[in-house]
């Protein structure tokens, strides 16, 4: 039988598997954690060369590892370098992409002439500025930001080649509900059963990283993510897509699919609920606002608008006092403001006298845990900001802080901007969705630093590919 070039790498790969099963045996004989740690870069090895080859299923491999990666850690039993994962497994798509010189319809993007993109680009040369900020003096805290930032913009580009059409956005955010709902049924199990034994070691071992896991109406639940206010984030993101979703015409959204979206809404309420995030409740109405605003005119949004009116208003004020989780809702609608938002009212106040006096801020990664770490001593050391554009223009200055907003607006203008472009009426919901859920999520940077958090990062860098490009797409 004649060799050929494809018959001698398949007999090389057979041969290099054959030699690896007795030489994994060996090293796990010699240590528990030398053959864990052999087993982890082989496994990690093969997903990386999918990434390389496949840079589309890369962009989802990367989300689901980096959604999970916390409950990775947890089961381990130790910190971990999740960030060192999820560079690798983003670089490694990155390059599949660059080898495969991505999709000809990036070309149609405007890179420099995109009001969302510019303002994307200067943010991120005012990054590059702080470093050379006078009030800051950790090369290593400037180094750790700019990390966590580009990860954003290569994600954004990778984004930009995924979503070449409409059917790209509906695969999308398809997944991208059925991991949610993954993440609220799980949330629900933790509810329910109480944690897993090696959660609860987790926390045990590592108490300053769930600070405000335990509150006075019992455990905020996290799912599988880093934290219990990520989680309930994106549970209230989701929810407003799928209430939207849900007043399709039954041409577009079948009864049978309607009642499985009615499904995944119930768990997502519980797994918000569950969090204890008061932020996400917060969140739903103003943004369904913005859907009901853009389709008022519809029979089916007067339903749903009735629909929520009447449950919101059955949970604030129905015969329901026993119930942790409804008491906490209810704390961030009606009643006495508790004693943690007067402490954060009281700390906005004390810190204004720094705004006015440091027009360009006092540089990244100085405010909270991180400022003791990377800069102690430093005046914004271990200021805790509870606030997204608090945290920006206390250290990137008044500009910063414009720019992140700048995110916010162009996301949102452009999104609703595509809702009365595209034609199909699934797609004018899915583009409404993500400008209601953005909007959301703008407020919720009032509260959150939502825009820095990993999953939430990873949620709005993804929505804002999918506007860009469907904008130029449509286009023609």
């Amino acid at each position: 039988m004649q060799l050929t070039r494809k018959n001698i790498i398949q007999w090389f790969i057979v041969l290099l598997w054959a030699l690896m099963v007795p030489l994994l045996a060996y090293v796990a004989s010699t240590g528990i954690k030398a053959g864990v740690g052999l087993s982890v870069a082989i496994v990690g090895g093969a997903i990386c060369l999918v990434c390389m080859s496949n840079y589309k299923l890369g962009f989802y491999i990367y989300i689901t590892i980096t959604f999970i990666l916390p409950m990775l850690e947890r089961m381990s039993g130790s910190e971990q370098s999740v960030g060192v994962a999820m560079d690798v497994l983003l670089l490694s798509t990155l390059l599949g992409c660059i080898v495969k010189r991505g999709d000809e319809t990036i070309k149609k993007v405007k890179f420099f002439k995109d009001p969302l993109l510019v303002c994307l680009f200067l943010y991120l040369a005012v990054l590059v500025m702080e470093l050379f900020n006078p009030e800051a003096h950790s090369l290593l805290g400037w180094y750790v930001f700019m990390r966590v930032a580009m990860r954003c913009y290569i994600l954004l580009y990778v984004g930009l080649n995924v979503f070449n059409s409409l059917e790209d956005v509906r695969r999308f955010m398809k997944y991208w509900l059925i991991l949610g709902t993954a993440a609220a049924f799980y949330c629900c199990i933790q509810q329910w059963h109480g944690l897993l034994p090696y959660e609860q070691a987790f926390i045990n071992k590592y108490q300053d990283k769930f600070g405000t896991t335990m509150i006075a109406t019992g455990i905020r639940l996290f799912s599988f993510m880093s934290d219990a206010a990520v989680f309930g984030i994106i549970m209230a993101c989701n929810i407003i897509i799928m209430l939207i979703l849900l007043t399709a015409n039954r041409k577009v959204i079948s009864i049978p699919k309607k009642v499985v979206i009615v499904i995944a809404v119930i768990l997502h309420v519980l797994a918000l609920g569950y969090s204890g995030t008061r932020t996400g409740y917060v969140m739903l109405p103003l943004g369904l606002m913005i859907f009901f605003m853009a389709n008022l005119q519809k029979r089916n949004t007067i339903l749903v608008a009735m629909t929520f009116g009447f449950f919101a208003l059955a949970i604030l004020y129905g015969p329901f006092y026993g119930n942790p989780t409804i008491v906490r809702v209810r704390t961030a609608f009606i009643g006495k403001q508790d004693e943690s938002v007067n402490v954060r009212d009281r700390n906005r106040h004390r810190i204004q006298p720094y705004i006015h006096t440091h027009p360009f801020g006092g540089g990244v990664n100085t405010t909270g845990g991180n400022g003791v770490t990377y800069h102690p001593g430093h005046a914004l050391a271990d200021f805790q900001t509870d606030n997204g554009f608090l945290r920006a223009v206390l250290e990137t200055g008044w500009l910063g802080m414009l720019l992140v907003a700048g995110h916010f607006f162009f996301l949102i203008q452009t999104a609703v901007s595509n809702f009365f472009r595209v034609t199909g009426e699934l797609d004018k919901l899915l583009m409404i969705g993500i400008a209601a859920a953005s909007f959301a999520a703008a407020v919720s940077e009032y509260a959150q630093d939502t825009a820095t958090l990993v999953e939430t990062s990873i949620m709005l860098y993804t929505f804002m590919a999918i506007v860009i490009k469907i904008k130029y797409l449509e286009r023609g």
